[in-house]
Parts: C-alpha cells; sequence; structure tokens
C-alpha cells in the first residue's frame, strides 16, 4: 500500500514497470516510454524494476540504465509452455510467474503494464480470482488498443489469435485498479467502447528533449523540403499527405517530401501499404516523393533539422514521439486533429492542426506552412518549450504518485472455508462414468485429496458393460459417494441424471479419467462465494498421457467472450464451478447432443448475461487418451454439432459481424495451409514426412521413435476445438511409422 507523510510528500514506494519492449534494445513507442519512465521514477527516488523480455544487448542494462533493476522473463518448461501456443499469451504467463516471485520477495507498491498484447491478463487475474499482489496497485497505461489500430488500418480480418489479444487487452483495462493514459481523447475512446465510466487518469510521458534540441540552426533544404518519418501504414494518414502536396505542386508550389519509415501489410486487405502508396502518385510528380528506409533515432535529428516542416497527417494518433521529436527539435509540425496532437499543438503558436481524414484542408494548412518563414521562426522557440512543459520527467512521477494515492489496490471478497458444515454440501461433483474402471480410483483419489471438504460425489453409471468396470463399482461404497445406475443414454443423460440428484450449492463436473489439483474446489469457490459477477470459474488446464506430473501441454480457457464463444468453446472445459441453479434454469445439458454439451451450457449462460472467470492456475488435469470422444466423433462430428449451436444460440454473439469475421479468419487460415500442398493427392507435410522416414531408415535410425514421440506431443499440445493444423499433424504421425527391419 502507498505510504503518505503529508499530501506533497510520498515515501520511496517499489515500482515495477513490466513492458517485453525497451529501448534501446527493442521496440518503439512502448520501448521509449519504459525507459523513460523508469529514469524518471529513479530519479525521483524510487526503486524501480523492468521486467522485460530476454532482449538482444540486455546485459548493458545496468550501464544505460543506471538505478534500474532489469529482469529478463524466462521461457515457461516445455511442457507447459504447449498450453501457450500465442505469442503474447505465453510472455503474459512467464512475466506472471516472474512476478509472483519478485513480489514475494519484497513486495511491490505499484505494478505498471501496457495494454497492449495483454501483458499483464494472468496477473491481473491472479488479483481477482486469489487476490494476488496485496499490497500492490496494479495499473494498466494504454498505448493504443489492438481493437483501436485494427479499426483505423481498416482491418477486417480476425482470427482466434487476433480474437484473444483483443479479450486480453480489454480484461487487462477492466481489471486494473488504476488506467493510465498520456491522452484524454484516448482515455475517452476506450471509455466508450468498454462501458468504463470515469475510470481514468490521464497522465502524458516523459520525454527527453536533449536529444532532439537545436543548439546551432543548420540551413534548411532547397527546396523546402517536407518531411514525414514513422511506419508507412493507413491509419498514419500519409496517402492523404501524398494528395494534399499533389494538389500544391499543381498550384506551383515548388517543395519536395521526404518520407522516412518502414513498409507495412496495411494497403488495401493486406497488401503493402508502399507499393499502394506510390501507385497513387502522378507520374509528373514521383520525382518530388523520396521514400527512404527507417533512420537511426540519432540520425533523424539531421533530417528533422533540414526540414522546413514536419507533417504527421494521422487518421487518429495517440501521444506519439514523432511529433515530440520534431516539436523538441523546433520544425513547425502540421499534424492531425484526431487524437492526442491536437492535446499537445496549440493550434498557431506551436504547430498546426488540420482536419483529420481532409486532404483539402490539409493542403490549405501545408501552404501556409511553406510559405510563413514568421511561423516557421516562431515555433523555434514555442514548440520545444512545450513539450517541456508537457512532459516534464518530474512533474509526471509526481501525476503518478498521486494516482496511485487515490486508487488504492482493489482486493476481491475470498471467503475462508466455514468451519462447520450445512446439512446440505456446499458442491456436488458430478461424474458421468461408462467403462472407465482403469482410471475411476486416480479420479477418486484427486477429488478427496481437496482441501475443501463440504462436498459430495454423484457416481452416474450410464450402464457400463465392461466386466472390470462394472465389478469395481461393488467395491466404492463410502459416505461421501452416491452411485446413480442407469441405461447407457450418452454423456448429456448421464449429467443430467446426476445434476438431479444433487443436493449442493454449486455443482462441478468432472469425467472419470481426469484429475484436480487440491487446491481447486477451496479457490473456485472462494471466488464464487466472494463475487456476484461470475456464474462459473474454471481453471487452465494441464495435459497428461499417463503420469500428471508429466505435462505435455495444456489450454487456456478465456472465461467468457460472447463474439468468440459463438464461434469456439472459449468459456472452459466441461470442469468448471457453477451454481446449481443456474445450470437447471437453462435446462441442464442438451441430450440431443453427442458432444459439446459443455460448449452449449455455456453459451446459454452467456445468452442470460451471465459470465465466468479463470484462475490462472493449472488446477485441471487433462488425460489425453487416443479413445476419447474428442479424438474420434468429434473429427467426423464437429461441423454438424458446431451448426446445431449456431442454430440454438442465434442472439450469443453481441456483435455477429465479428464472429463471423472469426470463422472468416480460421477459414482463411486452413486455407492457407491447403496452399502448402503441391497435389490434392500429396499434400507438403505427408511428403516431408515420407522423405524424412527414407532418411531415417538410411542415416538416423537410432533416433526415430523420438522424432514420432515429438510429433506426437505436437498433437497432443494443440487446443483439442482446434484448428486444420490438428489434422495436418495427425497425418504426420501416421506417416512417421519405425523403419521396417
Amino acid at each position: 500500500m502507498v505510504r503518505f507523510d503529508a499530501p506533497t510528500q510520498v515515501h520511496a514506494l517499489r515500482i515495477c514497470l513490466v513492458s517485453k519492449e525497451l529501448s534501446p534494445f527493442f521496440g518503439g513507442g512502448i520501448g521509449t516510454y519504459v525507459t523513460l519512465m523508469s529514469r524518471a521514477f529513479a530519479d525521483a527516488g524510487h526503486e524501480v524494476h523492468v521486467l522485460t523480455a530476454a532482449l538482444p544487448g540486455i546485459e548493458r542494462a545496468p550501464e544505460l540504465l543506471p538505478g534500474v533493476h532489469v529482469h529478463s522473463v524466462a521461457e515457461l518448461e516445455p511442457g507447459y509452455a504447449g498450453a501457450f501456443p500465442f505469442p503474447p499469451l505465453r510472455h503474459a504467463m512467464a512475466a506472471y510467474t516472474l512476478l509472483q516471485t519478485l513480489h514475494a520477495r519484497h513486495p511491490f507498491d505499484l505494478i505498471e503494464f501496457p495494454e497492449y498484447e495483454g501483458e499483464g491478463y494472468f496477473a491481473l487475474r491472479a488479483r481477482r480470482t486469489l487476490g494476488q499482489f496485496s499490497t500492490a496497485v496494479l495499473a494498466v497505461r494504454l498505448h493504443t488498443p489492438t481493437h483501436e489500430v485494427q479499426h483505423f488500418n481498416r482491418v477486417t480480418t480476425l482470427d482466434m489469435d487476433a480474437a484473444q489479444q483483443e479479450f486480453m487487452e480489454d480484461c487487462s483495462i477492466r481489471d486494473a485498479d488504476l488506467l493510465l493514459s498520456p491522452t484524454q481523447s484516448l482515455l475517452d475512446l476506450v471509455r466508450a467502447r468498454l462501458g468504463l465510466g470515469d475510470k481514468g487518469v490521464v497522465v502524458p510521458h516523459p520525454f527527453s528533449t536533449s536529444s532532439f534540441a537545436r543548439s546551432v540552426p543548420r540551413p534548411r533544404a532547397e527546396p523546402p523540403r517536407v518531411l514525414y518519418f514513422g511506419r508507412l501504414e493507413y491509419r498514419k494518414g500519409v496517402q492523404h499527405l501524398i494528395e494534399a502536396m499533389q494538389t500544391l505542386f499543381a498550384r506551383g508550389l515548388d517543395a519536395d517530401v521526404q518520407l522516412v519509415g518502414g513498409d507495412t501489410r496495411t494497403g488495401p486487405f493486406g497488401r503493402s501499404m508502399r507499393e499502394w502508396l506510390e501507385r497513387r502518385i502522378a507520374p509528373e510528380w514521383k520525382h518530388r516523393f523520396h521514400f527512404e528506409a527507417p533512420r537511426p533515432r540519432a540520425e533523424l535529428a539531421s533530417a528533422i533539422a533540414e526540414a522546413t516542416v514536419c507533417c504527421f497527417p494521422s487518421l487518429w494518433e495517440n501521444f506519439p514521439n514523432v511529433c515530440l521529436e520534431a516539436m523538441s527539435a523546433g520544425c513547425l509540425v502540421v499534424g492531425s486533429d484526431a487524437g492526442g496532437m491536437a492535446e499537445v499543438i496549440e493550434d498557431g503558436r506551436s504547430g498546426l492542426l488540420f482536419r483529420s481524414g481532409d486532404s483539402t484542408h490539409l493542403a490549405e494548412v501545408l501552404e501556409r506552412a511553406l510559405t510563413t518563414p514568421s511561423l516557421q521562426q516562431a515555433v523555434r522557440e514555442t514548440a520545444p518549450a512545450r513539450i517541456a512543459d508537457t512532459c516534464q520527467p518530474a512533474r509526471i512521477v509526481q501525476q503518478v504518485e498521486a494516482a496511485v494515492a487515490a486508487h488504492p489496490p482493489v482486493l476481491p471478497t475470498l471467503r475462508s472455508t466455514p468451519t462447520h458444515k450445512e446439512a446440505a454440501p456446499r458442491v456436488s461433483f458430478l461424474v458421468p462414468y461408462f467403462n472407465m474402471g482403469q482410471y475411476l480410483p486416480e479420479t477418486l483419489r484427486s477429488i478427496r485429496a481437496q482441501t475443501f471438504t463440504d462436498y459430495e460425489i454423484i457416481l452416474v453409471d450410464d450402464g457400463s458393460t465392461d466386466p472390470h468396470s462394472r465389478a469395481l463399482l461393488e467395491t466404492l461404497d463410502a459416505p461421501d459417494l452416491r452411485i446413480i445406475s442407469k441405461r447407457n443414454g450418452g454423456l448429456s443423460s448421464a449429467r443430467n441424471a446426476g445434476l438431479r440428484e444433487a443436493r449442493g450449492h454449486y455443482v462441478l463436473p468432472l469425467d472419470p479419467d481426469d484429475l484436480i489439483h487440491p487446491t481447486f474446489l477451496e479457490k473456485a469457490v472462494a471466488v464464487l462465494d466472494g463475487s456476484r459477477d461470475f456464474a462459473f470459474v474454471t481453471s487452465l488446464v494441464s495435459y497428461f498421457i499417463d503420469d500428471p506430473a508429466r505435462i505435455v501441454g495444456g489450454w487456456v480457457p478465456w472465461g467468457v467472450e460472447r463474439d468468440a464463444l459463438w464461434v469456439f468453446n472459449v468459456a472452459s472445459t466441461c470442469t468448471a464451478l457453477m451454481e446449481r441453479r443456474h445450470v437447471e434454469e437453462v435446462g441442464g445439458y442438451d441430450e440431443w447432443l453427442t458432444a459439446y454439451e459443455d460448449w452449449d451450457v455455456f453459451c446459454a449462460l452467456a445468452e442470460r448475461g451471465l459470465s465466468g472467470t479463470v484462475i490462472p492456475e493449472p488446477l485441471f488435469q487433462y488425460r489425453l487418451r487416443p479413445d476419447s470422444m474428442t479424438r474420434t466423433t468429434l473429427v467426423h462430428d464437429r461441423y454438424a454439432v458446431m451448426a446445431y449451436l449456431y442454430q440454438k444460440h442465434p442472439s450469443l454473439a453481441l456483435h455477429p459481424e465479428r464472429s463471423l469475421r472469426i470463422l472468416q479468419g480460421e477459414a482463411h487460415k486452413q486455407q492457407q495451409l491447403a496452399a502448402l500442398a503441391p497435389t490434392p493427392a500429396r499434400p507438403l507435410l505427408h511428403q516431408v514426412a515420407d522423405r524424412m522416414n527414407e532418411a531415417l531408415k538410411q542415416q538416423l535410425e537410432p533416433i526415430h521413435p523420438a522424432l514420432r514421440r515429438t510429433a506426437k506431443w505436437l498433437l497432443q499440445s494443440a487446443p483439442e476445438d482446434s484448428r486444420p493444423l490438428r489434422y495436418q499433424l495427425m497425418e504426420w504421425v501416421k506417416r512417421l511409422k519405425p523403419p521396417r527391419r
């Protein structure tokens, strides 16, 4: 908790900035911000730590960031890493793991994450579900969320990875104790989209003006030069600069345009932006436009010094470093009035503004800028002073200190386990059973190892035919167990039979070959008892084959994201703790379904406006079996079952067009994989496997079993509901046959 001696005096804080980007080792605006902010905190007397990726050259951090403790995030254990196939997800978990260790040694007072790529997703989930980092204010700083970046870039493609990144970012923003934004415009944009009310505080980024200050005037280029530097990206509005300057050239204005920056795939439908821009230049003006590759920061200062005007015609912008750099150097900046530049540039005094997206108005403003030497000269003094005042590091540190003091940690209400039992058990386990005698004893042991003991076990024998499995039932007499026998009706029928007999306030479905960690119930019950926000709670999933201690992969449920849930079961496995009345109100499990009955329940809950959350620990252990339902019937029935669910839950998606975009994005992935095959008869993956087999037969026979195991591990690590890659891997495993002897 932050401590104060007086309203204007704050004790030294222990601060951690989490960012995979860190300048000068890697990154653009976020990396630059973290470097400058960490220095500002350290200069103010705070203890500063930075958690970043294992970046090349990071060993030089003590020299470049004196007084700042820099920690590199380590990779996850190989088996467990399979649960996080999406790189941002994997990094967020690795950062959370390291953060737990550092916080346990000496608790932080402030932990700040960027919203971009959801780096704080797991840490913030841990606060909300487990009460972790209780002494720290967990802050999220807005840079520009992926949703806004894609919107302004007119990117409509969306697959599950991109949807998950947006979900992680939005959850982080919502769950933060303190939301910081460098501009009011970005804060307003995010507030409106996410319904955040008045949440958030505007605190600009610090900026060092020294590297761009003009100590000696340099001669300007002749003819006059308009400089744009930054990525060639649609949302940066470079197309309007090109159109406006051609208008001026046609009027007889003599000038050149210099565009310094890397290309992006934000042209029409993912094409090269630079090629699209070049095609928009009339042949008679092509010699006036000069495209250059990105320059190192040190070389940009000379380009700015030689420019008459710097133009940043963004369709929308947050708090761009390029604008700060040009103004710090005393250059006349022409910027868009959409977004943060309008909060930095005082129109007509420290720069000029034009109406965003209006090429005609931009041409008028550029003509004024290029033909008014007095304005150019006046800005040489006013613009650097404006940046020095707005972005003064010491003042920004004080603003953050005040914001931290005004936003103490928000901790969940986690109720402790009652010391006495009620007449009815708190939790009812629903265990469907069909010919699973080989695995059931281990599953029952995992239930009875729970630290939370107020439960009953309802075992529903769904007409087992295996003699061993039937005989086992005769040996299971125990006070915590009730066995119900019925004719075979399928998984949904068995779960419904258990639901009808359940007495618990909560129910927890658990298949008879899976396991749960001893603290699953204790932690899940505490979350549901202490919150009215959630209808169910689940956990991360770890995969195993025979030995639960040997993790071979896993899965990360999301909870509820209604648009994505309409496309894939992102909510949970069947093993989620749910309030019994909610499951009963949606009609239990649909007995027409041969699979995905749990997905159906989560869809029904979501349609009623009920949500769920995920404890960021692998408390559920899923056994991978080659004969499981998800590896047999679902391969053939998947699309028919999904069509049924779409029809049954037509109002599930809050934004149906977004769900359709995800479907199209996943279809595009499948198309790309199919394109790898030179001929329909012999896909490329098959050819590779066959050639590898031939080589193994001749030279590498001793390692062939290990390679086959690796291929199997890749298959097992793929998510259960997964993508076309799973089926390609299945074929690969088949073709990696041991060599004949």
